[in-house]
């Protein structure tokens, strides 16, 4: 008969890797029912941001996660909805919950001077 502290492990050995598997496939599950929409940033000249135009349907809840693949500072603002993320250091990743409930085309901006071509940084948002 096997002592109970290794009847233990060996349940911990078969059991944690059921877990870990369980919990990633969890974890995209959630993000889809979330609505979770991926942006990454980055200067213009070396791809701005990306995608540069995210549909998305009125009335639903959206979080939208903006990481700074970049080497500068970037930030995020979508002014006629009033929606704002603070500055985004290099390599940060920020996210920010939304609800719109009118469809239409709202240009977004990256709202901290990044390069010599800021002024393009932008993309749309299309509700729908």
């Amino acid at each position: 008969m096997m002592p109970k502290q290794e009847i233990i492990a060996v349940l911990l050995v078969i059991i944690c890797p059921i877990v870990i598997v369980w919990a990633a496939f969890s974890h995209q599950s959630i993000l889809k029912q979330a609505n979770t929409v991926q942006l990454s940033a980055q200067a213009p000249e070396k791809g701005n941001f990306s995608p540069q135009t995210i549909k998305i349907k009125k009335g639903k809840e959206i979080t939208l996660m903006i990481r700074n693949v970049d080497v500068t500072s970037h930030g995020f603002i979508v002014p006629l909805l009033g929606i704002r993320v603070k500055e985004i250091k290099a390599g940060e990743l920020e996210k920010v919950t939304f609800t719109i409930d009118e469809a239409g085309k709202y240009p977004f901006y990256c709202s901290v001077w990044c390069s010599d071509y800021h002024m393009q940084m932008r993309g749309t948002l299309i509700v729908e």
